[in-house]
């Protein structure tokens, strides 16, 4: 809930600093890839409007890798800066602008036998509790194409498509051991470096730097 009072907070704040005159913005709910998010649009000149946003999403569950089980939460937290193109009179445009991201995935181990880290097996007793967490660029260029026009004469209600990609960087990969009888051990510590370090130079991680936007919203035009 506090999230989604932040956005709506930080959409209004745009809104009142801008003095739109009636007309001339639009307020819309959105949900995709993204998570749900409102979002604020402006036209900036004629045929270009300016979009600001905030998404959120978050999801807690139990998985299993290797036959260890792991506490996972997802989060997509995210505020975005938009600049639409329409080429043409249609309701088609091109998108750019910037991805302040907040995402991420963060992963805690429940008791188990033992882990392989590194080039060696610990026991749950040995490494206590495992936190890793996969991060990402704190902000990233984004382009896309999209459908929907909110400030169409035509109607004050409207609905819009993006199709998209962030640029989102090479994610990062953080591991901690704490509370466990070698959690300060350097043997330990080296080979968690090294998981690291394999997780980075791992071909599979290079798809994870392009991440799809596909999402839909309805707009009310001011």
């Amino acid at each position: 809930m506090k999230y989604l009072i932040t956005s709506i907070m930080f959409i209004c704040g745009i809104f009142q600093s801008a003095h739109a005159a009636p007309g001339d913005a639009a307020l819309g709910l959105k949900v995709g890839t993204l998570g749900a998010g409102v979002e604020l649009t402006m036209e900036a000149v004629e045929n270009v409007n300016l979009r600001f946003g905030a998404n959120y999403f978050k999801l807690s569950r139990q998985i299993n890798v290797e036959d260890n089980d792991y506490d996972m939460d997802l989060k997509l937290n995210s505020y975005t800066a938009f600049a639409d193109w329409f080429i043409t009179d249609s309701s088609f445009r091109i998108t750019a602008g910037a991805f302040v991201n907040e995402n991420g995935l963060t992963g805690t181990s429940l008791p188990s036998n033992t882990y392989d880290i590194g080039d060696n097996t610990y026991t749950s007793t040995e490494v206590g509790t495992l936190t890793a967490k996969v991060d990402f660029t704190s902000v990233a260029p984004y382009v896309g194409i999209g459908w929907g026009n909110p400030l169409a004469d035509d109607n004050d209600w409207s609905f819009m498509v993006d199709l998209g990609v962030v640029f989102a960087g090479k994610p990062r990969l953080d591991i901690n051991s704490t509370g466990g009888l070698l959690s300060n051990d350097p043997t330990l510590q080296a080979d968690i470096a090294q998981a690291e370090q394999d997780f980075r130079d791992t071909d599979e991680i290079k798809y994870l730097r392009y991440y799809p936007v596909i999402s839909v919203g309805l707009n009310y035009r001011f």
